[in-house]
């Protein structure tokens, strides 16, 4: 099995960990079952000693292909001696100068659960790998989608351990596969786990001093953007987050007037041109009008949110920097203005994000090194002010942020967030941040985008459907369709080859988009007999309809049949998921009885032993003994602890055993008060 596939079951792993555990003593105790098992294999192996916890790292490093660091490791391995070790038994050792000995150690817990993982890892590939012949992707490997889902954690070595390692280019069919399958909840919750696990594995690079320290964020205008939720509800559910902990933590949360400003002329700018906007939002998801078309937003709602915007972020406790005159003086000095003079739209956008590093930089008063230790933060909600490449300048940190990479690295150093912030919204925040930075990255810009829109409505309107422009649109979106000002420049020399090349373009994804149901159900097929979870879900999908008459048609049955296949599978997990649940609840219910069971007993031996005691002293003697008894009752005192401890027994003992098995609402109200694991809970369909 390859690295990637290895990570990847190892990220599961830790996810499941996670959902089913609690870190009582801190976040590094969520691989200590990763090293009680690599500890087991060696014992079984028979090595029974060595001479350097490196020999450990070296079998945890070839199990599961993540770097624990020697102190990490060590820390987790004094906690093991801790918890195994026993007055009776050694089971393992670790002494002085760092030689270990295992003694007759065996740690079995989760070998069946990889055994799943690895087993629904390889169908994860598998699905990709057809996903990709049906989309007309070419991949160099399958297990290409396990990088992108990490991809996250590549970034975020960056600022937290100073780590420059690179994580491949363009993950466009990558990013192509997850959004398709987000509507299949059994197949996003594998990609949700895998995420969130490489996450979690960012707890052994990062180890934040606990300083409290007073920090800045100053937004962007792409952040106030999400804010407005005038992006995606992915991105407004990100921003609004970061803004709800910033407050929690006490941050101080600042915006440039020129922000403000920039932010209103892109809004004004966007309303001009509201008309002619079909082609655009539905290119880009993170567009604007694609926010004005899914709220329905008209032009001049747009306008009045652009007039209101001082007051909006007022609401949202952002403060505004209004002394920014003499920052851009000297911003324009600064080699950040040259660079983005070549980059951005016009010379006032660059000077705007020039003016924010160089208010960031004064902000810290010096190069920073250590992530923990910044106290001021450039944050945006799209690509950095660089583009993609966040390295690190000369080993110090950058001033700019992205808002879903600074959430994934508050959520790993500070607790209080951890519990903040469900594991399952933070991988929904970073899965789709990367799905939307992949696939906008390197589309025509909306400049030409909008000459596109305009040919299209003077010389095709008629000529070609709505929803042929729609798979004109996916075409550019999957980068299958590029020369873009190859189109506009054909559409002023020849109208009728224009229109051609359009229907031709629509053509090819409609050939897909046929291609991808048919392939895909054929695996879905193969998966159900194989799987346990899915083996009683192997009725296809319905009989496939021929010659629709338009695409959308088409389009809306293919959607309809993968959504039949969600409920589906839905259904089946959440049958299997109930009768988890139901076993996991009567033994709790057992349990909870137990304790009542024993405290019953208790109060009867001790009563038993009691009679005992006077028979004992009465030499045996039934007459004596009833003679004692009343003596014993004529003094006030022990009569009155005698009542009560029949008291205790007959009205508190066996009425609480008698209701835990006779009285329905008490035990239906005990239900209610447990809090289900994640993954005995019913799956919802997503959204």
């Amino acid at each position: 099995m390859n690295h990637e596939k290895e990570r990847a079951i190892t990220y599961s792993l830790l996810a499941h960990i996670r959902n089913t555990g609690t870190l009582a003593k801190g976040p590094i105790d969520i691989f200590i079952p990763l090293i009680k098992r690599a500890l087991s294999i060696l014992n079984n192996e028979g090595i029974y000693k060595g001479k350097s916890i490196l020999e450990i790292k070296n079998r945890t490093d070839v199990l599961y292909n993540i770097d624990f660091p020697i102190p990490v490791l060590k820390k987790i391995l004094d906690e093991i001696c801790k918890e195994i070790n026993t007055d009776e038994s050694t089971h393992f050792t670790i002494y002085s100068d760092g030689a270990f000995s295992i003694n007759q150690y065996t740690f079995t817990d989760y070998e069946d659960i990889i055994l799943s993982q690895e087993k629904e890892i390889n169908e994860l590939e598998e699905l990709f790998k057809r996903f990709c012949e049906t989309s007309e992707f070419e991949i160099a490997n399958s297990d290409s989608i396990f990088k992108f889902i990490e991809k996250n954690k590549f970034i975020l070595s960056k600022y937290i351990s100073n780590k420059q390692s690179s994580n491949g280019q363009d993950y466009t069919p990558e990013a192509q596969f997850i959004d398709f399958f987000r509507r299949i909840p059994s197949i996003y919750e594998r990609i949700k786990n895998i995420y969130l696990g490489s996450i979690i594995a960012g707890y052994i690079e990062y180890n934040p001093d606990g300083v409290k320290r007073e920090i800045e964020l100053l937004l962007d205008t792409n952040f106030l953007v999400g804010l407005l939720d005038l992006n995606t509800p992915e991105s407004t559910h990100t921003c609004r987050t970061l803004i709800k902990i910033a407050k929690q933590q006490g941050f101080r949360i600042t915006v440039l007037k020129d922000t403000i400003e920039e932010t209103k002329n892109l809004l004004e700018t966007k309303a001009s041109f509201f008309e002619k906007s079909f082609l655009q939002k539905k290119v880009n998801p993170e567009d604007v009008y694609n926010a004005c078309d899914r709220r329905n937003i008209s032009k001049t709602d747009l306008e009045r949110i652009a007039d209101k915007l001082e007051d909006t972020t007022s609401t949202y406790g952002i403060s505004m920097l209004f002394q920014t005159d003499k920052l851009k003086k000297e911003a324009k000095f600064t080699e950040e203005y040259k660079i983005f003079e070549e980059v951005r739209k016009s010379k006032r956008s660059a000077l705007h994000d020039a003016t924010a590093l160089l208010y960031i930089r004064k902000q810290r008063g010096k190069n920073i090194k250590e992530f923990e230790k910044v106290n001021a933060w450039f944050v945006n909600n799209s690509a950095s002010v660089e583009g993609d490449n966040i390295y690190l300048k000369d080993g110090f940190q950058p001033e700019t942020i992205k808002a879903d990479d600074l959430l994934n690295i508050l959520w790993l150093s500070n607790p209080q967030i951890n519990k903040e912030i469900a594991g399952e919204d933070l991988a929904e925040i970073g899965l789709t941040s990367i799905i939307s930075l992949t696939l906008n990255k390197n589309l025509p810009k909306s400049q030409i985008l909008r000459e596109l829109d305009d040919n299209i409505h003077k010389y095709a309107k008629e000529e070609i459907s709505d929803t042929d422009i729609v798979r004109v649109a996916t075409r550019i979106t999957n980068k299958q369709l590029k020369d873009i000002e190859g189109l506009n420049i054909l559409a002023e020399k020849d109208k009728e080859q224009f229109v051609k090349r359009l229907e031709e373009e629509a053509a090819k994804q409609k050939r897909i988009e046929v291609s991808r149901i048919r392939k895909l159900e054929k695996v879905f097929e193969e998966i159900s007999n194989r799987s346990e979870e899915l083996e009683k879900t192997k009725k296809t999908f319905e009989k496939k309809s021929e010659g629709f008459d338009n695409v959308l048609k088409l389009k809306d049955q293919s959607e309809s049949k993968v959504i039949q296949l969600e409920a589906k599978l839905l259904e089946q997990q959440n049958k299997i998921r109930e009768e988890k649940r139901d076993q996991w609840l009567n033994e709790q219910i057992f349990n909870w009885r137990r304790k009542s069971w024993i405290e019953f007993t208790i109060s009867i031996l001790i009563v038993w032993g009691g009679i005992t005691y006077i028979l004992y002293i009465s030499n045996w003697s039934i007459k004596n003994a009833s003679e004692y008894i009343v003596e014993l009752q004529s003094n006030i005192i022990i009569s009155g602890i005698f009542s009560l401890i029949i008291f205790i027994i007959s009205a508190v003992s066996f009425r609480t055993l008698l209701d835990k098995y006779r009285n329905h609402s008490n035990i239906e109200n005990y239900k209610k008060g447990l809090k289900i694991p994640e993954e005995y809970k019913e799956l919802k369909k997503a959204p």
